[in-house]
């Protein structure tokens, strides 16, 4: 599993108004999903905090929230950033929603691609054409990852990768068709001005 990022939280009534929150420097959060038991948790964390997070973390980052009670004890949940919810004016995040997944359930993730190397082709003119800047997968909380690294270096003008040239271990489930291209290197273009301009030498000739 990819490195939890950890964000602390602290147990909230849920009839604690809104603008109480704000003004203390928190946002309203909430926490839900099969893995979870005992019911949704309703939490505050800091803005300024959650500000960072945004910052730092893919849609695939385990987060770890370490949260405090009315008490003073604190214990810990696994999550997934699910939904942040923005000021319309300030952009500022509102509320946050947290998802926690059933172990032993495959869900629904894009895992970003980060192509690494100098692709060969490109020194030639070649363009470099991504068509997939992430992926759309299947995959059990334990198998996840923050992203996809691809290795690009040996591509060469016409050359492609497509979904079945991945090294992604057999149980991800990616929903994209084997065959699809991912990334490839294509032949520069020749410009429509300069066609024209040699039609046109042509016809005066």
């Amino acid at each position: 599993m990819a490195k939890a990022y950890q964000l602390k939280a602290i147990e909230r009534k849920e009839n604690e108004k809104a603008n109480h929150i704000k003004h203390e420097g928190f946002i309203p959060a909430v926490v839900y999903g099969p893995g979870l038991e005992g019911g949704n948790l309703h939490l505050k964390i800091s803005a300024v905090d959650t500000i960072l997070m945004l910052d730092k973390i893919e849609e695939t980052t385990p987060i770890q929230l370490l949260v405090k009670k009315e008490n003073g004890e604190e214990y810990k949940v696994t999550t997934f950033l699910k939904t942040v919810q923005r000021h319309k004016v300030s952009d500022k995040p509102i509320h946050a929603d947290f998802y926690v997944p059933a172990a032993g359930h495959k869900m629904h993730m894009n895992i970003p691609m980060e192509f690494v190397g100098e692709a060969k082709g490109l020194s030639k003119g070649g363009i470099l054409e991504v068509h997939h800047h992430e992926l759309p997968v299947e995959i059990l909380p334990k198998d996840v990852v923050e992203k996809f690294v691809v290795d690009i270096s040996g591509l060469d003008i016409n050359d492609h990768i497509t979904v079945s040239d991945l090294n992604i271990s057999e149980e991800i489930d990616v929903l994209l068709d084997p065959e699809e291209i991912v990334v490839a290197i294509t032949a520069p273009n020749v410009s429509v001005e300069t066609e024209e301009e040699e039609t046109e030498e042509g016809e005066e000739a």
